[in-house]
C-alpha cells in the first residue's frame, strides 16, 4: 500500500508504532490488518507533526468521504481502537478503512478492501482535531484582546 501520498507526523508515528508493537503480544486476532498498518507507517514520509498539511488525515482529524461507487457521503474521525464507534462515526485505525485514509490528503481517492469488497471513497475535506491533552492545555490559556490589555479589564487571577 505505498504511495507518495501518505503523510504521518512524528507524534502520530511514535503512538502507532506502539500500538503495533503491543497488539502483537499477545496477538491481535487480525493480524492481517496489523501488517497493513505496519506497512503503511514503513513507507510513510514522516515529517515533523507541526508541519502536516491540515488537509492531511492524522489521528484525530475529522473528515467527510464520497463513496463513488453509490453517492452516498459520510464523516468519520480517525481514532485509536480504545475511542473507535463506528455508530458516532468514529472509526478505529485498526479498521480497513482507518488504515486507509491515515495520512491521505482532501481530493484524494482511497480504494479499501473491506469485508463486503472494496469500497472507493473520495475524501472531500479533513479537519484536525488535537488530542485531548493538548485541547485541554489549550483552553487553560487565556487569550486576551488587545482591547482588553489596554483598558485593563482583567483581573490578576485570570492574569497567572
Amino acid at each position: 500500500m505505498k504511495t507518495a501520498s501518505t503523510i504521518i507526523g512524528m507524534d502520530d508515528m511514535d503512538r502507532l508504532t506502539q500500538l503495533v508493537r503491543a497488539m502483537r503480544h499477545p496477538p491481535f486476532r487480525d493480524q492481517q490488518q496489523l501488517d497493513l498498518l505496519d506497512e503503511v507507517l514503513q513507507n510513510a514520509s514522516v515529517i515533523a507533526s507541526e508541519h502536516v498539511p491540515i488537509d492531511v488525515i492524522r489521528m484525530n482529524s475529522r473528515f467527510r468521504v464520497l463513496d463513488l461507487d453509490n453517492g452516498r457521503r459520510a464523516r468519520y474521525t480517525l481514532v485509536f481502537p480504545e475511542s473507535a464507534d463506528i455508530s458516532t462515526g468514529r472509526l478505529s485505525i485498526l479498521a480497513p478503512l482507518g488504515t486507509a485514509f491515515l495520512g491521505r490528503r482532501r481530493e484524494e481517492v482511497v480504494e479499501a478492501k473491506v469485508p463486503g469488497g472494496t469500497r472507493r471513497l473520495k475524501i472531500e475535506y479533513a479537519l484536525y482535531r488535537p488530542t485531548s491533552r493538548t485541547r485541554s492545555i489549550r483552553s487553560r490559556q487565556r487569550i486576551w484582546s488587545s482591547r482588553e490589555l489596554e483598558v485593563g479589564t482583567y483581573t490578576a487571577s485570570e492574569a497567572a
